[in-house]
């Protein structure tokens, strides 16, 4: 991920589970072959501060045993709820829960076999489900596929903080975007991992809701194990390791006329469930 050129879990790579048939969805031409795939579902929930204590220990007490529960079953593979920093009452959203899946086909009903009453004594699907709706609002779902990803070898690891930017492509130049998130910037995010200003990067492409009218149609993320580590990249040390002898303006010029960089979000990790 990057600002223009200067500034700017251990479950999430490790544990996802490598080939898969793919039929269920129209699955976006530009992802790796060679690289393991996996989908996410991006829920963005608005929670007013009133609510946000009591939610966060209806979270951990019953969000998080029931995921728990989902990733022993193989329905998912690891589950985070963040908190979306820098936002106040004006804002859509404050909250982001994140389920990544590796077979599309439990997508299609995320919740199959769940025994919700033996996980949480007296309680049911729609008991819990009414009770996190009465505290918070979902603003919005999105379905995500991985497009490409730098992990170091054990993956992303206990990470505590994720940048997340959203790129606007305009329709016909979906193939330039990859090409340049791919040749131009995975070599330079590789060399930050490789100098620890952070534990990894991803790209992601919309699957539904998608269409060239909307805000965005891909992110990329930075995972960050620790604040201090937030915006220390350098670029220049980077660039010269990854491109010898490429022209840095260049590439910025071809970086920036693939697509318009909308927002750039920074989240932290609240609340996690992933296979023990």
């Amino acid at each position: 991920m990057k600002k223009k050129y200067n500034n700017y879990g251990k479950a999430m790579a490790a544990t996802i589970i490598l080939a898969v048939a793919f039929s269920v969805f129209p699955i976006l031409g530009n992802a790796q072959e060679n690289e393991p795939q996996a989908f996410v579902l991006v829920d963005c929930l608005k929670i007013p501060f009133e609510n946000e204590a009591k939610y966060l220990d209806f979270v951990k007490n019953t969000v998080v045993p029931l995921q728990k529960e989902r990733i022993k079953q193989g329905s998912i593979v690891v589950w985070y709820l963040y908190k979306v920093r820098f936002t106040g009452a004006g804002d859509n959203y404050n909250y982001v829960a994140v389920t990544l899946f590796d077979k599309p086909a439990n997508i299609e009903s995320p919740f199959r076999g769940l025994d919700v009453g033996k996980i949480l004594p007296g309680k049911d699907l729609n008991k819990v489900l009414l009770e996190a709706n009465s505290m918070r609002t979902l603003v919005s779902s999105t379905l995500l596929q991985r497009q490409s990803f730098v992990y170091p070898q054990s993956g992303p690891g206990d990470f505590k903080y994720l940048q997340i930017d959203y790129m606007k492509v305009q329709q016909g130049k979906e193939g330039e975007y990859f090409d340049v998130e791919n040749t131009v910037w995975k070599p330079i995010h590789n060399e930050f991992v490789k100098a620890g200003s952070r534990v990894g990067w991803s790209l992601w492409g919309r699957v539904f809701p998608t269409g060239s009218g909307l805000d965005f149609q891909y992110l990329t993320v930075n995972y960050f194990d620790d604040w201090s580590k937030i915006g220390t990249a350098d670029y220049n040390d980077a660039f010269g390791k990854a491109h010898p002898g490429k022209d840095m303006n260049e590439l910025g010029e071809k970086t920036n006329a693939s697509r318009t960089l909308v927002k750039s979000e920074l989240w932290e990790v609240v609340e996690r469930a992933f296979p023990q």
